[in-house]
């Protein structure tokens, strides 16, 4: 039993190696190996459950430590506290491991390697699950680890992440196959060799699409300016700074309409003013877009004019010297702009201003100005779904404005980053990224960062683009993939429950 723990946790520590801040990206092809060793030789779907449940939980103790920072830092709870809140938060995703084992030895694949592929296809089921289970949490897919891998994750556009993982899988179980139920002759030639040729093809495939697709269209080259003032959160929430902060990013717009910039983009809630009641910030903001022909997209709170306590998180679009709307967060962050299962959890109330205030949204349509803008507020950009239904209603670029600052010093920012390029990629759009603190990136449809800038460093990246109108797959059909495999799991486990018990009914 030790053996197989001490595998299992192994496994996690691949995993997690493979995101940042380690980014040892192509341990992600192997971190699964040890794990499924360790499954296959569980006594029981309970034991195959534990071993899962210690592989994920370690690789999330390992991959989202920030999270104790945010909540002892700027959270205001005291450190242990926090630690202990981060520490249930990697067991509960490690239940998402916990699944995947049981799954595991309900496929039981044994010497059959069809089956150990469906036990890759389990993985991105689990995935999906995790996107929407509970609060929804699809915080670093196995995808996002290979990002850097330019050729390899062109397929992302066909059928999104989910698919990709499944592809990442295939050297795992091939390996897990051969050291578990040593194979021999014929066998393990057409499997090898079947292998070696679907991800031949994989990659030589990405490389072209990853050459084709930077080709320019006929639309007309514009430019964008993405704002990055570099605003502490101590300084956003003393109001003696206000003013200094209007300042600088007022400062920063002059400049960026200097440099030619057309669309400008500033972070996310950046000025600690409302918008939408502050009438000369509205008027002003209203006025430099009128005077010099600019759209300008910018963070704030909106409100309902009739009950002042609603407000929403907010991207508004100031084009053509007017406000022609705003798009209102989808998915906020769970226990930083709203609080679930607020009246069990009272004690999580301190760990942000004004929390639990915040409204959900509702719209997926795009901001229409200059360009059809399709937006995502911070971490929803974590979910596919999100800027693909944006496309879908007509989107043609995609801008994602963020506050990482609660983050700055550790790896969660490049993380972000990283997640927000694979939605260039599915999409086939450029992405406009605009960070408070940073890391503020133009990223090209083939999801390669063509410029950022740091964490940490006040600047404006400028970032010359062209509006796109192509329909990829997943746009086209989303996320068939993941429900296939569903479906595909179900049956390999039902058959393999009708083989194991062939008399009940």
């Amino acid at each position: 039993m030790l053996l197989r723990v001490a595998l299992a946790i192994s496994s996690g520590f691949l995993f997690a190696l493979s995101f940042p801040d380690y980014s040892i990206a192509w341990l992600a092809f192997l971190a699964f190996i040890p794990l499924y060793v360790a499954l296959d030789r569980a006594k029981s779907g309970w034991e195959a459950a534990f071993l899962g449940l210690v592989s994920q939980t370690t690789a999330w103790l390992l991959m989202v430590p920030w999270v104790v920072r945010v909540m002892s830092h700027y959270g205001g709870l005291p450190y242990v506290v926090g630690v202990l809140l981060f520490v249930a938060m990697c067991l509960i995703l490690g239940l998402y491991g916990a699944l995947y084992g049981f799954v595991f030895s309900r496929i039981r694949p044994g010497a059959s390697f069809p089956r150990w592929l469906v036990v890759a296809l389990a993985w991105p089921v689990i995935e999906y699950i995790r996107t929407y289970a509970l609060t929804g949490f699809p915080w670093n897919l196995l995808t996002a680890a290979i990002v850097d891998y330019n050729s390899l994750i062109q397929i992302d556009r066909v059928a999104g992440p989910y698919f990709v993982g499944f592809f990442i899988l295939i050297p795992s179980v091939v390996a897990a196959w051969l050291i578990t139920q040593r194979p021999r002759g014929i066998q393990v030639v057409l499997v090898i060799g079947s292998a070696s040729i679907l991800l031949f093809v994989w990659w030589g495939t990405g490389l072209i699409a990853s050459k084709l697709r930077v080709q320019p269209n006929a639309l007309p080259m514009t430019r964008a300016a993405l704002l990055q003032p570099n605003i502490s959160q101590e300084m956003r929430w003393d109001d003696a700074n206000l003013l200094a902060i209007y300042q600088r990013m007022m400062a920063m717009t002059a400049e960026a309409i200097d440099g030619g910039a057309k669309v400008i983009v500033w972070p996310e809630s950046t000025v600690p003013l409302s918008y939408s009641s502050t009438e000369f910030y509205r008027a002003t903001i209203e006025s430099v877009s009128q005077t010099n022909g600019v759209d300008i997209i910018l963070g704030s709170v909106a409100e309902d004019e009739a009950k002042s306590n609603r407000i929403w998180n907010a991207a508004f679009l100031v084009s053509g010297g007017r406000t022609v709307g705003h798009y209102d967060k989808i998915r906020l962050v769970p226990f930083g702009e709203y609080v679930p299962l607020r009246k069990m959890l009272f004690f999580a109330e301190k760990l942000v201003h004004a929390v639990g205030e915040f409204e959900f949204g509702t719209k997926e349509t795009p901001l229409v100005g200059r360009f059809k803008y399709g937006p995502a507020i911070c971490y929803e950009v974590v979910y596919p779904q999100i800027t693909r239904t944006q496309v879908r209603n007509g989107a043609n670029v995609l801008v994602t404005i963020t506050n990482d600052a609660w983050y700055d010093g550790t790896s969660a920012p490049r993380q972000h980053l990283n997640q927000a390029r694979l939605r260039a990629v599915e999409d086939d759009r450029y992405l406009l990224r605009a960070g408070t603190t940073g890391i503020s990136a133009f990223v090209d449809p083939t999801g390669r960062v063509v410029r950022e800038l740091p964490m940490g460093k006040s600047g404006i990246l400028y970032a010359d683009f062209q509006a796109r109108e192509s329909v990829t797959p997943y746009v086209r059909f989303g996320d068939w993939f993941a429900w296939l495999a569903l479906v595909v799991v179900m049956i390999a486990i039902l058959r393999n429950h009708a083989r194991r018990h062939p008399h009940q009914s």
